[in-house]
């Protein structure tokens, strides 16, 4: 494990739980990327995001559980790269109410699609433009 800048790692979980949107790259199974914006919840060092079941990123997912995720400033970059699974019920109780806080959602009851929680296990995260990357390097985990 990386030893990590303590003031840095708060700055990014921070920025996790203000941003609204975040950009999710998966993968065809042809080989050709599919790239959309979704809403997160940043939570315990993981991370969610709802989609519906019927949806091309899910699809995809369902193939291929790498994502890279990235936080859509082009001069403070965040990226996140990590392995999508359903999540089990357990977590999706706990991560409505997160949603709902967030966004006035929750997806439980929104029955515009099946929904899915998916979540996100990071194995590495890049960050740079923070003020932090000239000292410390741009991969923080």
């Amino acid at each position: 494990m990386r030893r990590q800048n303590p003031d840095r790692w708060r700055a990014i979980e921070g920025r996790l739980g203000r941003e609204m949107n975040i950009w999710l790259a998966t993968v065809r199974f042809d080989g050709r990327p599919h790239l959309v914006p979704v809403w997160f919840v940043w939570l315990d060092k993981k991370l969610y995001f709802a989609t519906g079941s019927d949806t091309q990123k899910f699809t995809n997912m369902y193939r291929n559980q790498s994502v890279t995720l990235s936080l859509p400033d082009p001069l403070n970059v965040l990226i996140i790269e990590g392995e999508a699974h359903v999540a089990d019920h357990q977590t999706v109780d706990v991560l409505a109410d997160y949603f709902y806080h967030k966004y006035e959602w929750d997806f439980r009851y929104d029955d515009s699609t099946n929904w899915r929680l998916i979540e996100v296990t990071p194995f590495k995260i890049l960050v740079w433009g923070d003020g932090y990357d000239e000292i410390d390097g741009i991969r923080v985990l």
